[in-house]
């Protein structure tokens, strides 16, 4: 099981600690170039010494490697007549005469000394870097690993895995046995462990794209340090909260192991290390690394926008041999991922030599085997090696990868990528993509489109209308903005029946995904006037016009036609024409009201759809569909099933719309169950690709500017907000989405101390047109419009947005969420408790912290409206928890503000700050996942049952283990069960954190 940083500091402290009172140990520190080696050995002699031991540093240097116990008299004596004395032996030792004997006595000189300083009180040794060490050095080493086991002597040393020497892997083999020796490898960190090492290094809080940006250091703290420097001018750092503490700069040795030793990088360029940190209670010892800064820090730019990495960077591999660097630079070519055989096919050789060359730096950490292929861990790292060749030579070699991949008839997604960076397409590339395009479609429509459009261009007159064909094909399936123009253009010069209607049906896809319905029907009721072949495509077509007629405000009508339609399908047993048909009359159920019936007829669309292939595409839009339906009924076991399907599938079929469709909803389903993270994580893959679907900027970044919002993080908010097109809502899918951008607005405009501008905002969602009656949001929106409208005196507001609450509530009876948002708006516009508790109970079924705290809070305001000031205290102690579940700090302060003013306080907070350590240092979402570590369920079981990402719930349990101070899951078990209450608990229960 892979150890976080922050356990493995601990057990170094433990070590330490161990040493102090007496108990030898022996320590082999490894890691790759930039891991933070020396910065972990530094927390152990800034340990040692105020604990009061000796320390002695010293690290190998590569330039004296040849002379004679040189790395150990750097550490043992690096001044003084104690170096004087061993290097008085070694000039003797170089004359002839002597033999053996000086190189003896100045070894004993060494050790006998070490034993001295033992007898005095326990001493820390540290020799860095031991893989440069000299031969003389090493055996001096391996003595004093001998006299570890009955000195008060720790001793300790740090390696990189190359280069192998055998006597270096020898000795660490030996240092790390038995139970006085322990080896400690430092992986790569983790995405929240490199967070935490930004939020040091810039004193602020991350944004998410520079997290995401940062992933690029793929874990390595050396080069995330470098990258962050060379990054400098496109970071901007707001500040909402306090000053870091004057002397906190980010220089030094801290814990997250970014140190700024000169030969620590992550290419391993040599030099001189610095000393030793000085004891104390510094950055670099493990203690007053809890301070919390203030601020955001941010990239300007989106990420493909930033400087290419250092041009430095490819010199940092001189370790590795110059046959391993030339295979790895072509490497570099194939992309972030590549396999051997295909390393082998374009430097045509066999597998078995690329392999070989391949050892080094699989050995090295710089590429990494993920079961399917080789893939380089550290982007970074592999566009510097890219970037490195002249571009001609890359151009070229390009060209010749494409026509080897090609000739070899492997994967025509990767012949397409080295064909996109080899420029002009030669006669057989444009020959090759006229063959390969279907296939190339269905498997990578991006790559296909550009290349379609490149080929197009250099085609002839006869081969043109094909390949334009295939290119709207592609953009169709990238629901790209020109695919409706392109396929217009197509439409209008096709002859032949068949064509013209098969066209005609792409074109109605294309202007239904850019929500021009009206041109939509227009074009589907041309298009059945004709003779319509084959059956099949006459059904599609019919299903799009139920589709435009529902979109249109005619559900009824749309519903008259989806029977008929639904029927046919059935007949004909083709399972596109089954999904379309089950599709198109969900769809008309759905503008009806009628969300059960809709979701079923989903069901039987997505089970025609896994009949084939072919209706992979209207499979995902079913999957999406049915995540969203099971949404509004508050039932998130099928949604987190239907955005699991539909993940997988878009990957596989490399659909990139669709994928970012099941991103944002991904995004929102986190959003909703209070894992803000996640939710920003999703929000941010989701954005960055331009595609049809106007709606999905409007969800992306309302999303983040509503989670930033609620967190306080206001210029973060601000900044999201300003990323809108100006043109936004133009479309009405856009409209009907809209409600996070309205809603962060709003809570900007209030957090400023602007109620009336914050109800401004809201205006929107008093319209009774049919885009804003389906608007998920647009219940809530109403309830918080009765809130705010209240509190500026505006009754008349506040009362006709009741109205249009209980409208929407009747229009859609038969979900949860519009009866919740109007027993809050009756409750609040009458300050009612009753009313209010009804809707805590029906917010507590729903299992979303933020409704349920926005109810705890309501009820406690009505309370202290009637007098009772401890009950609304205790109201108020709850919906402070239900937002501190996902980190809503603008939302306590509220809460603390409006009951303040009615005289009620939850006393003083800041005697209440978390422990460092323990059950009680778990925070709630800790605790969720500790509880079922404890019950034996496994990571993906947690992560199903909480409805969390993988990635999340290893976080929370290394951070369990962290906390806890155990290292293994069945000690997290036996701690909760020695906490388990008397004998008159309930069987099987597992106790909470104790008071």
């Amino acid at each position: 099981m892979r150890v976080g940083r922050d356990q493995l500091r601990e057990e170094l402290r433990d070590w330490v600690r161990g040493g102090a009172r007496g108990r030898g140990g022996r320590l082999i520190v490894e890691g790759e170039p930039g891991a933070g080696r020396t910065a972990y050995v530094r927390e152990a002699l800034a340990e040692a010494a105020v604990l009061g031991c000796r320390v002695r540093y010293g690290a190998a240097d590569p330039f004296t490697a040849e002379l004679p116990l040189r790395a150990a008299l750097d550490c043992l004596h690096p001044r003084g007549a104690g170096r004087a004395a061993v290097i008085a032996l070694l000039r003797e030792a170089r004359r002839p005469e002597q033999g053996g004997g000086a190189w003896l006595a100045a070894t004993d000189l060494l050790v006998s000394g070490v034993e001295e300083w033992c007898a005095r009180g326990p001493t820390l040794l540290v020799l860095d870097d031991l893989h440069r060490a000299d031969p003389a050095s090493l055996l001096l080493w391996r003595r004093l690993g001998r006299s570890a086991d009955r000195l008060p002597l720790l001793l300790a040393a740090t390696r990189r895995p190359l280069p192998r020497r055998p006597e270096v892997e020898q000795l660490c083999a030996d240092l790390g046995a038995g139970p006085g020796g322990r080896t400690v490898r430092l992986e790569p960190l983790t995405g929240p462990e490199s967070a935490e090492a930004l939020r040091r290094m810039l004193r602020a809080e991350p944004g998410p794209r520079l997290r995401e940006a940062a992933r690029q250091a793929g874990g390595n703290p050396g080069l995330l340090r470098e990258l962050t420097a060379h990054w400098a001018g496109f970071i901007e750092i707001t500040r909402d909260g306090p000053e870091p503490r004057r002397g906190d700069d980010t220089g030094g040795t801290r814990g997250d192991g970014c140190e700024d030793r000169p030969d620590e990088g992550p290419g391993g360029r040599p030099g001189r290390p610095g000393p030793p940190a000085p004891p104390g209670d510094g950055p670099g010892n493990g203690r007053g690394d809890d301070r919390e800064f203030g601020g955001f820090a941010e990239l300007t730019v989106p990420e493909e926008e930033l400087p290419r990495p250092p041009d430095s960077l490819p010199r940092g591999l001189g370790y590795l041999s110059r046959a391993a660097y030339t295979t790895l630079r072509h490497a570099a070519l194939l992309g972030p991922a590549f396999t051997p055989r295909e390393l082998a096919l374009v430097q045509a050789r066999s597998a078995r030599e690329v392999l070989a060359e391949l050892e080094e730096p699989l050995l090295a950490g710089v590429l990494e085997d993920t079961g399917e292929q080789l893939r380089f861990r550290q982007p970074a790292l592999r566009r510097a090696l890219y970037a490195a060749l002249p571009r001609p030579a890359r151009t070229a070699l390009h060209q010749e990868a494409a026509l080897a991949l090609a000739e070899a008839g492997h994967d025509p997604a990767r012949t397409a990528e080295q064909l996109l960076a080899g420029g002009a397409l030669d006669g057989w590339a444009v020959r090759w993509l006229a063959d390969a395009a279907r296939s190339l479609i269905a498997a990578a429509p991006a790559a296909a489109a550009e290349l379609l459009e490149r080929a197009v261009g250099q085609a002839d007159r006869a081969d043109r209308e094909a390949l334009e064909g295939s290119l709207a094909d592609a953009a169709l399936m990238l629901r790209r903005p020109e695919s409706a123009r392109l396929l217009a253009t197509l439409h209008q010069r096709a002859t032949d029946p068949g064509a013209r209607a098969a066209l005609a049906f792409k074109l109605v896809s294309a202007l239904m995904i850019e929500g021009d319905m009206a041109r939509a029907l227009a074009v589907t009721e041309d298009a059945l006037a004709e003779r319509v072949h084959p059956p099949a495509l006459r059904l599609r077509l019919e299903a799009c016009r139920v589709l435009a007629l529902a979109e249109r405000g005619c559900p009824a009508q749309a519903h008259v036609l989806a029977g008929p339609v639904v029927a046919e399908a059935a007949r004909l047993g083709d399972p596109l024409c089954g999904a379309e048909a089950h599709h198109a009359m969900s769809f008309a159920l759905f503008h009806l009201g009628r969300g059960r019936e809709s979701l079923r007829h989903v069901a039987e669309g997505i089970a025609w759809a896994r009949r084939d292939p072919e209706a992979n595409d209207m499979r995902l839009l079913l999957l999406a569909n049915q995540a969203e339906g099971h949404e509004r009924f508050d039932e998130p076991q099928p949604v987190a099933a239907a955005l699991r399907e539909a993940r997988e599938l878009a990957l596989a079929t490399r659909s990139t719309g669709r994928l970012m469709v099941t991103e944002a909803l991904e995004a929102e389903f986190h959003y909703r169950l209070g894992d803000w993270d996640a939710a920003l994580a999703g929000a941010a893959r989701a954005d960055g690709l331009t595609v049809s679907d106007g709606w999905l900027p409007v969800v992306v970044h309302g999303l983040r500017a509503l989670v930033h919002g609620h967190r306080d993080e206001r210029e973060a908010a601000r900044g999201e907000l300003a990323l809108l097109p100006s043109d936004a809502f133009a479309a009405p899918a856009a409209r009907r989405y809209g409600g996070h951008v309205l809603l962060a607005r709003a809570l900007l405009a209030e957090r400023a101390g602007r109620p009336a501008d914050a109800v401004r905002e809201l205006l929107p969602a008093l319209a009774d047109g049919p885009d804003e009656a389906r608007a998920y949001e647009r219940p809530w929106m109403l309830s918080e419009i009765v809130r705010l409208a209240l509190e500026c005196g505006d009754t008349a507001t506040a009362r006709a947005a009741v109205a249009a609450c209980g409208r929407t509530a009747a229009a859609l009876a038969e979900y949860p969420g519009p009866a919740l948002a109007l027993l809050r708006c009756e409750g609040l516009f009458a300050q009612d408790p009753r009313l209010l508790g009804r809707a805590l109970e029906r917010a507590e079924r729903g299992g979303r912290p933020l409704v349920l705290g926005h109810a705890w809070e309501d009820l406690a305001v009505a309370r202290a409206w009637h007098g009772d000031l401890a009950a609304a205290r205790s109201a108020l102690t709850q919906a402070v928890a239900a937002y501190a579940v996902p980190g809503a700090r603008w939302d306590i302060a509220r809460a603390d503000a409006r009951l303040r003013s009615l005289g009620v306080r939850r006393g003083s907070r800041s005697a209440r700050r978390r422990a460092a350590n323990g059950w009680e240092a778990l925070t709630p979402a800790e605790l969720k996942v500790a509880l079922l570590v404890a019950q034996g369920r496994s990571n993906p079981e947690i992560a199903s049952a909480l409805f969390l990402s993988a990635r999340t719930v290893q976080t929370h349990v290394s951070h369990i283990l962290a906390k806890l101070q155990v290292r293994s899951r069945a000690a997290v078990a036996a701690q909760a069960a020695a906490r388990r209450p008397g004998p008159e608990a309930a069987p099987g229960a597992v106790p909470g954190p104790g008071p």
